[in-house]
């Protein structure tokens, strides 16, 4: 049977990417409003119905609708609900002012979303932040029975450091990695690698790059909506070089090519950095399937899908 999925801050459809490598049917409600990233995912998922601006979604508990900005739709139960609300506020790397950031707060939404659901599973995605901001959150994600957080780095997927927080209530086991993916950069990048490089803070000269090179390092530095332009770069036959679009597109686990509708290096660079590490979520997605079939999620739940 066919998985209904709530994605809300669907950026690239990462979570749509996962399901489908995972084998699972899906009927897909997707709310995102950056016009980049709607190009990528309309080009890959043109089945995929489109929501609009978060702040409008509704579901409507005793008709079972969507009612939002591109009308109202007859949707059922909503068995999966997922999303990476913005982290400007919560990043380390951010505006450190957490809730009081107005697109953090769009968490909120989710809350407020899920609530109205009750999805059968969820997840819930951001970054490494304070463990305030992260308490919080967990209260807030309580309203789903067996919810749990987890704190996973990429890099034990895929040789990228990017640290990031997961509340969910799908069964998973953080260390039985499924993975073909390379784990070293040498065995991304190839014959040449030497090591990466990395600018130090306040630095803005090329020539100073070199005064933070680290030798055959094996993850990149976490992918980034700027990072193609900004602070990190490799050194391949002693020349200093940035990663490709097409090497952050792997970082990410992504098919290369993926984010070519958005058009632009920068745009295809935003939609990268914006995205989830596809194979990590491929994983905790598999946590819903038990012999070939969708997990009931309690002992009340006696059909499976």
């Amino acid at each position: 049977m066919t998985l209904t999925v709530l994605s809300l801050f669907d950026g690239i459809s990462c979570g749509r990417l996962a399901l489908d490598r995972l084998g699972i049917e899906v009927k897909y409600y997707a709310s995102e409003v950056d016009k980049y990233a709607l190009k990528v995912s309309k080009h890959h998922y043109p089945d995929t119905i489109h929501l609009g601006d978060v702040r409008n979604v509704r579901y409507v508990r005793h008709t079972k609708q969507l009612v939002c900005d591109s009308g109202v739709y007859d949707v059922g139960d909503i068995d999966l609900l997922i999303g990476g609300s913005p982290c400007q506020g919560f990043s380390k790397n951010g505006k450190k002012n957490d809730f009081e950031h107005e697109e953090s707060r769009l968490i909120y939404e989710f809350e407020r979303i899920r609530n109205e659901c009750r999805p059968r599973y969820l997840l819930l995605e951001n970054v490494h932040m304070k463990a305030e901001s992260c308490a919080l959150i967990s209260e807030l994600m309580n309203g789903t029975p067996n919810v749990k957080m987890y704190d996973l780095n990429s890099d034990k997927w895929v040789c990228q450091n990017r640290r990031r927080l997961y509340w969910t209530n799908i069964p998973f086991n953080p260390d039985d990695v499924h993975t073909t993916h390379p784990l070293h950069l040498k065995e991304l990048i190839g014959d040449g690698y030497e090591g990466v490089v990395m600018r130090l803070h306040g630095c803005t000269k090329k020539d100073d790059m070199d005064n933070k090179f680290i030798p055959d390092r094996k993850v990149a530095q976490t992918i980034t909506k700027s990072r193609y332009f900004e602070n990190s770069a490799l050194r391949i036959n002693g020349q200093f070089t940035k990663y490709t679009i097409e090497q952050m597109e792997q970082l990410q686990t992504l098919p290369v090519g993926y984010t070519a509708p958005a058009g632009s290096k920068t745009q295809r660079a935003f939609c990268v950095g914006n995205g989830w590490t596809v194979c990590l979520i491929e994983d905790i997605f598999s946590g819903m399937i038990c012999n070939g079939r969708i997990r009931a999620t309690s002992t009340t739940q006696e059909e499976l899908l």
